[in-house]
């Protein structure tokens, strides 16, 4: 790797803050190309991501549950304007919810994880 994927990831970050970056993104990758760190994209943009939600205060809200949720307004609340949230179906769950934000704070109210705790 030619820079550390920290300092790739600060730059994508500040070229997703701009107002055209589709062809900004475009140059990026293929700047990472031509330095050969292609293979670290997934790394840069996963980082670049958290920055980019950590400097504009914006959320990724990703909810997991055994099956499709029908009443999804129950949840709008907990949300705010700009966040972007993700529904993500995981049938291993077997009830309940598993919310995670920003990749890092995770609240787990499924079956699953109370079934493991009762035998470990």
């Amino acid at each position: 790797m030619k820079y550390p994927a920290k300092i790739y990831a600060k730059a994508l970050m500040e070229l997703m803050l701009e107002k055209d970056t589709k062809k900004q993104v475009a140059a990026f990758l293929d700047f990472l190309a031509k330095n050969g760190d292609m293979k670290k994209a997934g790394q840069v943009i996963f980082l670049a991501e958290n920055l980019f939600y950590e400097r504009t205060g914006k959320r990724k809200i990703i909810i997991e549950t055994a099956r499709r949720i029908e009443k999804k307004n129950l949840l709008k609340d907990f949300f705010q304007e700009g966040d972007m949230v993700k529904e993500k179906i995981n049938p291993e769950l077997i009830a309940g919810i598993k919310v995670m934000i920003n990749n890092n704070k995770q609240l787990d109210f499924s079956l699953k994880n109370k079934l493991d705790n009762i035998f470990t």
